[in-house]
């Protein structure tokens, strides 16, 4: 069973005159009665010189419905085997993306946004994303600790860290991370064999973070992990995570959601 004792979200502005993320977080019972639980989580970032603001709020409302709608078949899903849930999840993550990047096509002017999601279900948790919104899970961090990365950095950096002409240190301070290669509502349809996604076992303990590019993509693999580690609980990760970003050179807004999540 999964339950999810601690959580906490948090945007910042920083000294922009408006924030451009969106974002949402849902739980309900998997199970009445028992521990069981589902959560939906979603980061949307959107871009400075596409609308960002209402680009990022008009994708999210495209996105809400079918994610929202895993909600409702939390309990049918619970009797279904993990292969089956998976189908189930995963067309709804899809779903979602198609909709909020249609939601931006749809609008007038330029529009653009990128989209990352986590959903916690059974002894799982599925991820997409497009754009470069990361997602790390930290498994058992009491124990055995292992970051795994949940996402799939659709920028120039995140390229080049994966042909072998950048190491991800490296990326963190390149101005190549900036540019975005795909994103929704960009030049091209997003296409369903485009959207990665992830499906990780969780351990008996976990930390779940979902954040921005402005936080997330600002710290190094290990610096992230050191932070995780000695959190004493989401909202003092966030806080710690905060004072980083201060202290790095990045002036861009950033939002982070936080979960620890416990399997028994």
């Amino acid at each position: 069973m999964i339950s999810i004792p601690d959580s906490y979200q948090f945007t910042y502005r920083h000294n922009r005159p408006e924030n451009q993320d969106a974002y949402f977080y849902m739980n309900a019972s998997a199970q009445p009665g028992k521990a069981g639980r589902i959560s939906i989580q979603a980061v949307l970032d959107g871009i400075s010189s596409s609308n960002g603001k209402e680009s990022s709020k008009s994708a999210l409302e495209a996105a809400y419905k079918p994610l929202a709608s895993l909600l409702v078949q939390a309990q049918d899903l619970a009797l279904m085997d993990e292969d089956r849930q998976y189908t189930v999840i995963l067309d709804a993550m899809r779903d979602a993306v198609r909709r909020a990047d249609s939601a931006l096509r749809t609008r007038p002017g330029d529009n653009g946004s990128t989209i990352s999601i986590a959903v916690v279900f059974g002894g799982c948790v599925y991820t997409c994303n497009i754009g470069d919104s990361p997602i790390y899970l930290l498994k058992n961090p009491e124990t055995e600790p292992l970051l795994r990365e949940l996402f799939f950095s659709h920028n120039e950096a995140g390229i080049q860290v994966r042909e072998g002409l950048l190491s991800p240190d490296d990326a963190v301070h390149s101005p190549l991370k900036n540019h975005l290669c795909r994103a929704l509502g960009d030049s091209r349809r997003i296409r369903e064999d485009e959207i990665p996604f992830f499906r990780e076992p969780l351990g008996a303990s976990n930390i779940l973070l979902l954040g921005s590019d402005g936080a997330l993509s600002v710290l190094t693999r290990n610096r992230m992990e050191a932070l995780m580690l000695r959190a004493h609980n989401m909202q003092n990760l966030v806080d710690q995570l905060y004072e980083d970003v201060q202290d790095s050179d990045s002036d861009d807004n950033f939002t982070v959601l936080a979960s620890r999540i416990l399997v028994s």
